[in-house]
């Protein structure tokens, strides 16, 4: 089961005269979300590179965009840009492992608003477990509270 928020789309105007800038890819370009993830702001380094059998794809997220935020207990997780805007969480255990799998949200599809501190997309595994991809500054709190395990990164 997969429950994601997504973001209020922002419009930008622009002026039809100014003169064309070179368009330069980068993690902010391709989703609103990124303001509130400052790991997507960072350079990509080689230890960002998913491993052969990731779940991820071109289809699924921008090339290059991942970020590696940490392992945690035999899995390594990414946040990456949406190819469809808004943010993705990449989970890897080993090359053709179950356990590999790339969730999104956070794209503004709904008109839903993610801002600072908040779930932008969470799964939950066949044991009931939850992982989510929170952005910048979220807490929880409670008896059935997430906690976290990787930057951005929070399990059940």
């Amino acid at each position: 089961m997969t429950v994601a928020a997504a973001l209020a789309l922002t419009g930008c105007t622009g002026n039809d005269d100014a003169p064309a800038k070179p368009h330069r890819t980068s993690a902010a370009e391709h989703t609103d979300v990124s303001e509130y993830l400052t790991v997507l702001h960072r350079t990509f380094a080689a230890s960002d590179a998913l491993p052969d059998g990731s779940t991820a794809s071109d289809d699924t997220v921008v090339p290059n965009s991942q970020r590696r935020v940490g392992t945690v207990d035999g899995t390594t997780y990414w946040v990456a840009v949406g190819q469809e805007g808004g943010a993705c969480l990449i989970a890897a255990d080993g090359p053709d492992s179950v356990g590999n799998w790339t969730v999104c949200g956070g794209n503004a599809a709904d008109g839903s608003f993610v801002g600072r501190a908040s779930v932008v997309v969470s799964m939950l595994d066949e044991q009931g477990h939850q992982t989510s991809l929170v952005s910048d500054g979220f807490t929880d709190t409670g008896s059935e509270a997430l906690h976290q395990v990787a930057p951005n990164v929070w399990t059940s």
